[in-house]
């Protein structure tokens, strides 16, 4: 069996992150004494599970979520007439009533000659 070329790191639960955030929090270690204390390999990994915990209280694990749906085609914004007011209803008919005149004087204009 072949040895690993690189070190594999260690993972932290979400009471073990919730626990290194309020060390650094509650000023008891600096930044970079919790990174070699707890051989995390990155100071934006802390430095993210700070902004997670101030923003949701608690460290979130991400691992394995999707962040987002960016495949495939993008959904078409339907407007359903009934839930319409009045006033725009009108207005769409008029814009249509607009555009149905505007292609009948098109359809009955002679073909210009040449294009310049």
């Amino acid at each position: 069996m072949k040895e690993r070329k690189t070190k594999k790191h260690r993972q932290f639960s979400i009471d073990e992150k919730n626990q290194i955030v309020l060390l650094y929090m509650d000023k008891h270690f600096r930044l970079s004494e919790l990174l070699r204390k707890y051989d995390i390999p990155h100071k934006g990994t802390l430095q993210k599970w700070i902004k997670q915990y101030r923003e949701f209280g608690t460290c979130v694990d991400r691992r394995g979520k999707a962040t987002g749906n960016k495949k495939g085609r993008p959904k078409k914004y339907i407007e359903r007439l009934e839930d319409m007011s009045k006033k725009d209803l009108i207005e769409r008919v008029r814009m249509y009533e607009n555009i149905k005149k505007s292609l009948t004087c098109l359809m009955n204009q002679p073909p210009s000659k040449s294009i310049k």
